[in-house]
């Protein structure tokens, strides 16, 4: 009987070992993101708004992530939200605090948009996948007054990915940035387009139709105002005339 209980003891002993072992070797870091439009476009004086969303849909473990500006035009001033914060978390019942921008806790694939979202957390559309439960960060952008329209700059978020381990402290990271271009524009409500030779031409006939009776056209011909009146130095000429011969005539007389 006592060979037969150590028998069974030994059998769990070794069957739990490879159990344990199984449980580290299960730990699954998923560090997944999904970046928004890559194009800022900004007024001067203004700032505009750019998205970076993370999801953890094939990871067990919770994914600590930082953000930082790692690269910005002069001048230009940067903002990312959620800001850096402190988190308290449990660690196998071991109180620790994470430093972090926002963490993303294990979800579930989900086939349909969800219906009802948590106010912390964003809807974010999987490609060929589904969709999944995450949480976004806002890279605010504010441009100066009197930067030229046209100007283009480069903004770099980096981010560092964070597991923790047995002990509370970060036992895997994982790193990579998000580019954003931003655009200097006028801020002109519409759509306007126009070629500027074509636009030239355009002055420069309407320049022609305003002196229209000045110059001239169609073979020298007279045109305007000029072709309306062009008999008038002709008949100025024949009163000339006519004056004059009527003064030589009533000179005549007056001599008889």
């Amino acid at each position: 009987m006592k060979k037969i209980c150590l028998l069974v003891i030994t059998v769990l002993l070794i069957l739990a070992l490879p159990v344990s072992v199984l449980a580290d070797d299960a730990a699954k870091y998923n560090f997944a993101s999904a970046q928004g439009d890559k194009e800022i476009a900004v007024k001067p004086g203004s700032e505009g708004t750019g998205s970076i969303y993370f999801y953890n849909i094939d990871g067990n473990r919770i994914t600590h992530i930082t953000l930082e500006v790692a690269e910005a035009p002069e001048g230009w001033d940067v903002t990312v939200e959620p800001p850096l914060s402190e988190t308290k978390v449990r660690v196998n019942d071991m109180p620790v605090t994470v430093t972090e921008n926002l963490y993303v806790e294990p979800t579930e694939l989900l086939s349909e948009e969800p219906q009802n979202v948590p106010e912390d957390m964003v809807s974010i559309k999987i490609p060929g996948r589904g969709y999944a439960l995450g949480r976004v960060a806002n890279v605010t952008v504010e441009v100066p007054e009197g930067v030229e329209y046209g100007t283009t700059g480069t903004v770099v978020i980096a981010a560092e990915a964070a597991w923790l381990g047995q002990g509370g402290a970060a036992a895997v990271k994982q790193a990579r940035d998000f580019e954003f271009t931003v655009t200097v524009v006028s801020g002109k409500t519409g759509y306007t387009e126009t070629i500027v030779g074509d636009e030239d031409e355009q002055v420069a006939e309407a320049g022609e139709a305003d002196t229209a009776g000045i110059a001239e056209q169609d073979g020298g011909k007279p045109s305007g105002l000029f072709e309306n009146y062009r008999w008038i130095p002709v008949a100025v000429a024949v009163v000339a005339i006519a004056v004059i011969i009527g003064v030589v005539i009533s000179r005549r007389r007056t001599v008889r």
